[in-house]
């Protein structure tokens, strides 16, 4: 009978810890522009991954803005310390005709996929714009 309690709360922790909620996760609200020597970039994604748990992304618009989303549709990212990643390579949909393209890479690896940006996220409304200098090298 023990046995068969303790195989109950064993599920029991691992089923909350996978499907439970974020009600003890801190969050803040993370938004800024990326532009890319001096001008706007749209269509780039912003990743923000913190130290440990889950990252937060977000797409910038026509105009380089980002809001940050972390899971879903739930604004923001984890509070703490994060690298960030920003890279361009994605598929891009054209709303009007449906039809899509692929849009190459044009940012250098230090920006993504050996990034040196970071950010700190505090409780609250946080703001972080990115001016990125370099292209990619071709």
């Amino acid at each position: 009978m023990k046995r068969i309690s303790l195989l109950a709360t064993v599920c029991l922790a691992t089923m909350l810890g996978c499907f439970g909620g974020n009600s003890d996760l801190q969050f803040g609200e993370v938004k800024g522009h990326v532009t890319l020597e001096g001008k706007p970039l749209p269509h780039a994604t912003v990743r923000f991954q913190p130290e440990s748990g889950r990252p937060s992304y977000g797409k910038t618009d026509e105009s380089g803005e980002y809001t940050l989303k972390f899971k879903g549709q739930e604004l923001g990212a984890l509070v703490g310390q994060h690298s960030v990643a920003i890279t361009t390579e994605d598929r891009i949909e054209n709303p009007e005709t449906g039809e899509s393209r692929w849009q190459k890479e044009i940012l250098p690896p230090k920006y993504n996929s050996e990034t040196t940006l970071s950010a700190v996220v505090e409780p609250g409304e946080n703001v972080f714009d990115f001016d990125l200098v370099e292209r990619k090298k071709k």
